[in-house]
């Protein structure tokens, strides 16, 4: 240890353990809307707010208050971050209707955002350039954990105490994860500077972002000409142009635009891409399992487990070969990777084939282990060091839409390629399913996102990489 500054790797555990709490609180509470709308006496379209709620205040905000924190210190935020988010906990454990809990999820992805928005920026300039792959890596595998754990630990807690404890569990990890901060992590050593954050901007961009999550979560079951779609495409457009207009006559940009030209501007884009391909087999695959592969819901979990276990193992594995060999070919090589993986699902048909099946999935969650940690490493890796916390709050954006954008178009797609050949629209609960339409539908779907992960390849291949999670020569940074 020289200069005062603690061994990095001691700074790891408060990030990851922040980063599990955030995580898990988007999965652990999936489970439990049923239970919830029975205890409130709401309906689910109303008690999936828990959910959407905490979703579209991290998205609309990180942004934003990454740019906050390269002025006022990133440990800082984080810090402020992590305490909010366990006292909205508590709120969230002691609510006595839907509409307290409803609106003490709003303010948990306040701290959330804040969290999530500086995790990465903290992990760089913790790390230097020749090990931040590895702990990038490190960091993927505990976000995997966070990912996987979720719906089985809600799923326990649901069973065998009340639900309440989903958000008291958050208590003594919170108060571990703050106690961590401060003692392991490096205090901010720049002295706070003035941010000159154009707050229209930040409300238009906020807005822009609210609107269009909505409207791709609600398109695939209201229809996307419905009158409860369609105007919030309007207000998403309205909002942009009113971001643009703001930041245009901002002094200090909240999104400064002459970074994402070149490698920056691909690098943001393939975060989306990675991310909607993750989600997009998430998200459509258990229906495929259940509707012509016969599978009950446990099994379709276990066979989706697949997915996530195989990028919490490629993960650290990416991290050190990025050192080593630099972002660009290893994360080439994972898309090549996932491309394979869409191609092995598209021939599943209306035959299971175990074989089959499993190796689609192993090489998709592979192969998206290895392109997001140096994917991520090159993001952080493509701005100057004050920039660290826009860089992260937009990685962090990105990747939300990626969600949003994946799951809806998945939807999209496989709905109207059902309807050309069924002859009728899917019906709720599977009711009358064509298995047939359905695993054509799906081959559509998969060989569409195969196409999707060849793009992703290319672009990926065209970026000007860095070695050691450092800039090449000319790169910004």
């Amino acid at each position: 240890m020289s200069d005062g500054v603690l061994p990095r790797w001691r700074a790891f555990p408060a990030l990851a353990l922040g980063v599990v709490m955030a995580t898990l609180d988007i999965s652990v509470v999936n489970i439990a809307l049923p239970t919830l709308s029975r205890t409130f006496g709401v309906p689910l379209t109303r008690i999936e707010w828990v959910v959407l709620g905490y979703v579209l205040t991290i998205t609309g905000l990180l942004l934003t208050v990454g740019r906050i924190a390269d002025g006022v210190g990133r440990r800082r935020v984080y810090g402020m971050g992590l305490g909010v988010f366990c006292v909205a906990s508590a709120l969230c454990g002691v609510a006595p209707a839907a509409s307290a809990l409803i609106a003490a999820r709003v303010l948990q992805g306040v701290g959330a955002a804040m969290m999530a928005a500086n995790t990465g920026a903290l992990l760089v300039s913790s790390f230097p350039a020749e090990e931040r792959g590895r702990a990038l890596g490190a960091f993927g595998a505990a976000v995997g954990v966070g990912l996987a754990i979720g719906t089985p630990l809600g799923g326990l807690v649901i069973a065998h105490a009340s639900w309440r404890w989903l958000f008291f569990i958050n208590l003594p990890l919170g108060a571990v994860a703050m106690w961590l901060l401060w003692t392991r992590v490096t205090p901010d050593r720049d002295p706070p500077r003035r941010v000159r954050l154009d707050l229209g901007a930040a409300a238009a961009w906020c807005a822009a972002l609210v609107a269009l999550m909505l409207a791709l979560a609600r398109g695939p079951e209201s229809g996307w000409s419905s009158a409860s779609v369609w105007p919030l495409y309007l207000v998403a457009l309205a909002a942009l142009a009113l971001f643009a207009w703001f930041e245009h006559r901002a002094l200090e940009p909240l999104m400064p635009l002459r970074l994402l030209q070149g490698p920056l501007g691909l690098t943001v884009l393939l975060t989306m891409i990675g991310q909607a391909l993750t989600i997009s087999v998430g998200f459509h695959l258990p229906l495929y399992l259940e509707e012509v592969a016969g599978f009950g819901a446990a099994d379709s979990g276990k066979w989706l487990a697949t997915l996530p276990v195989s990028a919490l193992f490629a993960a650290p594995i990416a991290g050190r070969l990025a050192d080593r060999l630099g972002t660009r070919p290893v994360a080439t090589s994972g898309m090549a990777l996932t491309i394979v993986g869409f191609v092995l699902l598209a021939g599943l048909g209306t035959i299971h084939e175990a074989a089959r099946l499993f190796a689609g999935l192993a090489l998709i969650g592979a192969g998206q282990g290895l392109f997001s940690v140096p994917n991520a490493s090159a993001l952080l890796s493509l701005v100057p060091p004050e920039l660290l916390g826009f860089a992260s709050g937009l990685q962090g954006t990105m990747r939300n839409l990626g969600i949003a954008g994946g799951s809806a178009g998945t939807a999209a797609l496989v709905a109207s390629v059902y309807v050309r050949l069924a002859g009728h629209a899917l019906r709720a609960g599977g009711a009358g399913t064509d298995r047939a339409a359905f695993a054509a539908a799906t081959r559509e779907a998969f060989l569409a996102l195969a196409l999707l992960a060849t793009l992703g390849t290319a672009l990926s291949w065209a970026r000007r990489g860095s070695r050691g999670g450092a800039p090449e020569a000319g790169q910004p940074g």
